[in-house]
């Protein structure tokens, strides 16, 4: 059976298991500055089921995409992220710190984002401390028409926040994570969440926790596994999408022992729990 095949049966059964995907973490940050076009562009061209980016808002307002809350590490610019419109971070250089051949690669906007990353490509979005952020990610979103694409990984106040936009936006809950890995799935549950994403350092009973999650239709991310011996296990346990460092050994991996071909073509997505805001109390 094909993977597209494979992929229709489980979507009319209803699960959400299938064969295990390989996340981006970042985009293809063994060969391109994270968070940039060309790393999700080389994602993309390498066949990556799924790319993690992070978002922040600038002081005007846009949904930008990068990891810290200072400028300092990958850019050339010094100081807090938010505290600088999205013209003056135009001006900053987001590649040359990797390499000087990146030199004058520029921090994207979210919608530059999603337009460099095709439709059968799930999208990561995690969303990072700024007030308003969950509601200007998911306007831009719904605006883009990619609701059926992003998943915003977030707490679950930006949950809230996201889902008085557009109720249908799925979630990937990111609180209490930190706490054992049978307490976030019950959270998880609770908060009706599509997706959770276990930390490597909050994974005991993993097998045992992801297969209660597929009982409630949850999807499963990881984070992260960058080794073959760590791919494998996390694979073995029932992970659906694995975040990697390494795109390329990870991908090797899940295609030679799990059968798994790189995303070339637009194939129908594991079915997952629709994400709404939970009844109230």
């Amino acid at each position: 059976m094909t993977l597209v095949a494979l992929f229709a049966v489980l979507a009319a059964l209803g699960g959400s298991s299938g064969p295990p995907g390989a996340c981006a973490h970042r985009g293809d940050v063994r060969f391109f500055p994270e968070n940039t076009l060309p790393a999700f562009t080389s994602a993309v061209a390498k066949g990556a089921h799924m790319i993690e980016f992070d978002v922040y808002l600038t002081s005007d307002g846009v949904p930008i995409i990068i990891h810290d809350n200072t400028l300092d590490r990958t850019t050339n610019g010094t100081g807090n992220v938010t505290a600088y419109s999205l013209e003056e971070l135009r001006t900053l250089d987001a590649g040359a710190w990797f390499d000087p051949k990146f030199a004058g690669t520029r921090i994207p906007t979210l919608q530059e984002t999603l337009a460099v990353i095709p439709r059968y490509i799930l999208c990561n979005v995690h969303l990072k401390s700024a007030p308003g952020l969950a509601a200007a990610t998911t306007a831009v979103i719904a605006g883009e028409e990619r609701l059926d694409q992003c998943v915003l990984a977030c707490s679950i106040e930006q949950a809230a926040e996201a889902r008085s936009v557009a109720p249908e936006i799925r979630i990937c809950n990111m609180s209490e994570r930190r706490r054992s890995l049978a307490e976030y799935v019950d959270a998880t549950h609770r908060t009706n969440a599509a997706f959770l994403q276990v930390h490597h350092r909050t994974a005991d009973g993993l097998a045992e926790q992801l297969a209660r999650a597929r009982e409630w239709g949850i999807t499963a991310n990881y984070f992260y596994a960058d080794t073959p011996d760590d791919i494998r296990r996390v694979a073995d346990a029932g992970a659906h999408y694995i975040l990697t460092n390494d795109l390329d050994t990870c991908l090797a991996v899940l295609r030679n022992e799990f059968g798994v071909r790189p995303a070339r073509h637009p194939v129908k997505a594991p079915a997952t729990r629709k994400s709404t805001a939970p009844p109230s109390r």
